[in-house]
């Protein structure tokens, strides 16, 4: 199967750098997936742009409009109403051919972190010398991969991943309330997943501890959080405990791709970065994924 994706776009109303009108999509595309932030706003004159262009990709393909932090829900569901062809794809399971699309996007603009490692001093990768903090981010962000794994998997308990972990006691209580967090935020995308197979993940937050998730700021700005992993923990945990395929997401600005443990590369996981659009070809049953960048400099 091919898609079209396309995510972080951020286009303006005022703005010139794009020609919406020449958006078209080829023949050979099953179908068209925007990973969110679509629009930098989501007053009146946002929501006319993105239909224009959502209308425009619709004439081509069918296409699924996963809501972003600046185009968050409801704005893909007045975007797509009305319109033939065009799915708001927040909370959303549909079938394509040897593939099911889950769209999973965002409800507020605000993305505050669910599990914010600078909480808690053991998770802190400030506190290591600056030339070692990028380092101490993997290493930290691997352990609590691990930790949280066994936790949704029902191996361990909360408690005990604190203390894997190094939380203080002072710390226990806060630590606890995000784990059960990452909890809910799993339980809700593993039930929409469920039993499905060959799930191809279209989201606007990227996955936890990859090599495209990293916190937006640099030098000094906002603490010093460069370093930091700041994806979706229940997301990536849910890519690791379930049969998804691949996961098409953005948010972060930078490109990616990531594969897993799967002797196929799955689970594949891809962030086109800033303003990205591309051609993914997938057939899951030969453990086909690949891409290609489509953007026409808008």
């Amino acid at each position: 199967m091919r898609f079209l994706v396309c995510n972080d776009l951020h286009l303006k109303p005022t703005a010139s750098d794009y020609d919406v009108e020449a958006v078209q999509v080829s023949d050979d595309v099953d179908a068209a997936f925007v990973a969110g932030d679509l629009t930098h706003r989501d007053g009146e004159d946002d929501i006319a742009l993105a239909r224009r262009f959502i209308d425009r990709l619709a004439t081509g393909a069918p296409v699924m409009y996963v809501p972003g932090n600046h185009d968050c829900t409801p704005m893909p569901a007045h975007v797509v109403d009305g319109l033939e062809n065009a799915t708001s794809g927040h909370d959303v399971v549909s079938e394509c051919e040897s593939v099911t699309v889950v769209g999973w996007g965002c409800e507020r603009r605000s993305l505050d972190p669910i599990l914010d490692q600078t909480a808690f001093p053991a998770l802190d990768p400030r506190t290591e010398p600056r030339g070692e903090r990028r380092y101490a981010a993997d290493r930290t962000a691997d352990a609590i991969e691990d930790a949280l794994l066994e936790v949704v998997s029902d191996d361990t308990s909360a408690r005990d991943a604190a203390d894997t972990l190094d939380i203080t006691p002072e710390n226990r209580g806060a630590f606890l309330r995000s784990v059960t967090s990452v909890q809910a935020a799993y339980d809700h995308l593993a039930s929409l997943v469920d039993a499905h197979t060959n799930v191809f993940l279209v989201t606007h937050l990227s996955p936890f501890n990859t090599s495209f998730d990293r916190h937006h700021s640099t030098g000094t700005r906002e603490e010093d959080r460069e370093s930091l992993h700041t994806g979706s923990i229940a997301l990536k945990l849910v890519a690791r405990t379930h049969d998804v395929f691949a996961t098409i997401c953005g948010h972060s600005h930078q490109f990616g791709y990531d594969t897993g443990d799967d002797a196929d590369g799955a689970p594949h996981m891809l962030n086109l970065g800033f303003r990205g659009v591309g051609i993914v070809d997938v057939n899951p049953d030969a453990g086909v994924f690949s891409f290609a960048d489509a953007n026409p400099s808008m």
